[in-house]
């Protein structure tokens, strides 16, 4: 039985709902509000940390006093940043490449591929690492500053390498960081999000499984013309050392008078001779014949 003057009110099914009931729920939702308030209101923002702040109107603002704060809950919007010791890398999911190692086993290369200037492939990674210097310029004055950072530094990045031949990339990594970071210096992303840039790195620079396929093909064939080339050189120089011996010959024959010249074929044709069987010396006539005796 309702007593006269309660409150009563019915549920969609019809049942009855006293004053008692109607407290429970409150009080419940009540509960609930403090603690939305108490785990998404409140928030701390440590030393090394920023934040950007959207209030209800849609206004942002950088925080950067360490401490706990207040926000109203689902109204607003608090993005935390970390101010110092930010790490990027070049391709973006380098990180999970390396853990996962989705990359050529066959040569160890995990990073994104860079056609050189000598028409090779090099795979490599970069590392900048920067910290944020102006908080407003960085989360205020760019949407999606995370996002966009990382396309620009990508572009610097890939633009520079592929200006470069592949030994540059491989063999001489630190004048490459040097170049790089002096790159990310003179272009414009300092100022664009407000950062400051201190060191880029490389990462594992290496040749790619097809670009070490090519420079063997390519060294086998420079092989094979190297061997022709340095044939063809032997034979002629053979053929030099040749026609200068018989140039020396024509000129010593030269200063030789011609009966000279036919007395030595004469000798040189008896000495040939003299020693061969069945050889019979004519001595023609009127041709006197002189014996010389030895000493």
């Amino acid at each position: 039985m309702v007593n006269k003057g309660t409150f009563i009110s019915t549920d969609e099914y019809g049942n009855i709902v006293g004053v008692h009931g109607f407290r429970i729920v409150m009080g419940i939702a009540l509960v609930v509000m403090i603690l939305a308030v108490i785990f998404n209101g409140i928030y701390r923002i440590d030393t090394g940390e920023g934040a950007i702040f959207t209030s209800v109107n849609g206004v942002k603002e950088p925080i950067t006093k360490v401490g706990w704060g207040l926000k109203f809950p689902l109204f607003t919007d608090l993005q935390k940043k970390t101010i110092v010791n930010n790490n990027l890398y070049f391709p973006s999911d380098y990180i999970q490449l390396e853990s996962e190692f989705k990359g050529d086993t066959q040569t160890g290369s995990i990073g994104i591929d860079i056609k050189t200037t000598d028409d090779k492939v090099v795979d490599t990674g970069v590392l900048m690492k920067y910290q944020i210097v102006d908080l407003y310029q960085y989360g205020v004055m760019n949407v999606r500053p995370e996002e966009q950072l990382q396309k620009d530094f990508d572009a610097t990045v890939f633009n520079y390498l592929q200006t470069l031949d592949s030994g540059t990339i491989i063999n001489d990594i630190g004048t490459v960081n040097v170049a790089l970071l002096d790159r990310v210096h003179t272009s414009n992303i300092e100022e664009q999000f407000g950062v400051k840039v201190t060191e880029v790195s490389l990462l594992r620079p290496t040749y790619t499984q097809i670009a070490l396929k090519a420079m063997s093909e390519k060294q086998a064939i420079q092989a094979v013309a190297e061997g022709k080339l340095n044939a063809a050189k032997s034979e002629a120089l053979a053929i030099e050392t040749i026609a200068e011996a018989m140039k020396k010959q024509s000129d010593i024959l030269a200063n030789i008078p011609a009966n000279q010249l036919d007395f030595n074929a004469k000798m040189t044709l008896y000495g040939n001779l003299k020693g061969q069987p069945n050889v019979i010396w004519v001595i023609p006539n009127n041709q006197d014949v002189t014996i010389v005796a030895k000493s």
